[in-house]
């Protein structure tokens, strides 16, 4: 086997097995983690003596944990940018440590070019795979994100009308915020779960809740919080302020209803004036290749083809601006 062959399957291999053993965290780790960290918790296993400052116990249950990758995931864990990387994943959803999400990233920049250097046997080709396999799984994990936050922003009125009547019936907040945690699907129902079971151990009512606020990333849910902290600080009728807070979100959701409707013909507009070059250029190239050929092999019709997809990509941008409300 020649050498260069050799180092290639080598990488391959170790890049697959890096690949596998990050997904395998995929299904349950994160309630064999938190099982894990409980326990220990219980045990008073904080780092400190036993009766230390509550602040100890906190810092056990946000200790990073580095998984089945071992010494790979804190090396790869103690880079730039962890928190924001952790932050991502708990705000798409995904139960990955970021050791283990940066062992997929750097497997993925090695399997793709690798792959498409033995099939093609070109490097120009091979190297720009790396950086796409490398934030492949960010833009995953980018629309994961965002799809669960239209969810989760979908349940936000259900669950202040919950707590509101909650209120109303003489529960506390974190009772009627238990309440609510059962009645509601996820995923709203489990980021409940788990900010109410921060504040039994002695987080606080207030830091679950602002932690809550910090993972679901939402302007409605930042509204919420808003609201009751304001309450907590001034007093008030949390019940009629939640209310209120509701009749705002179903506000908001008719006016941008309304925009949506008035601007569907626009937006379709834009979509079809977008697409006809393409569309077009493929059907000339499909009927006839040696008119359209020359845009591909000469350096007149290359310039003339990077200007066409750049006032393309300039368009679409300008449409989207004048099309976008922020109610």
């Amino acid at each position: 086997m020649e050498p260069l062959a050799l180092l290639v399957a080598l990488a391959v291999m170790a890049a697959v097995v890096l690949l596998v053993l990050g997904i395998s965290q995929m299904r349950g780790s994160g309630g064999r983690t938190l099982g894990r960290r409980l326990e220990k918790f219980s045990r008073g296993e904080t780092g400190q003596r036993t009766g230390g400052s509550r602040g100890g116990d906190e810092s056990l249950l946000r200790r990073p944990d580095t998984g089945k990758l071992g010494p790979l995931a804190g090396i790869l864990g103690g880079s730039r940018g962890v928190e924001s990387s952790a932050l991502e994943l708990e705000r798409a959803g995904i139960p990955l440590r970021v050791g283990e999400y940066l062992a997929i990233r750097f497997a993925l920049a090695l399997i793709l070019p690798l792959v498409t250097f033995m099939l093609s046997r070109n490097v120009l080709i091979a190297l720009p795979m790396a950086p796409i396999g490398y934030f492949l799984p960010r833009w995953y994990v980018g629309s994961r994100r965002r799809q669960r936050l239209a969810k989760l922003n979908g349940q936000l009125e259900e669950m202040l009308t919950l707590v509101s009547n909650s209120l109303k019936s003489g529960y506390g907040l974190l009772q009627s915020f238990e309440y609510a945690s059962r009645q509601m699907a996820p995923p709203l129902a489990d980021e409940l779960k788990r900010m109410l079971q921060e504040a039994n151990l002695g987080a606080g009512a207030e830091t679950a809740i602002e932690a809550l606020a910090d993972r679901i990333a939402s302007p409605d849910m930042e509204m919420v919080v808003t609201a009751i902290a304001i309450q907590r600080s001034v007093g008030g009728n949390l019940a009629q302020t939640l209310d209120n807070v509701a009749y705002t979100m179903r506000e908001r959701d008719r006016i941008r209803g309304e925009i949506r409707t008035l601007t569907s013909q626009q937006r379709m507009t834009g979509v079809i004036i977008g697409g006809l070059p393409i569309f077009v250029g493929g059907i000339m190239f499909a009927i006839n290749p040696d008119y359209m050929l020359p845009l591909f092999t000469h350096s007149v019709g290359k310039i003339l083809l990077l200007m066409a997809v750049g006032m393309e990509a300039l368009g679409i941008f300008l449409i989207r601006s004048l099309l976008s409300f922020e109610v």
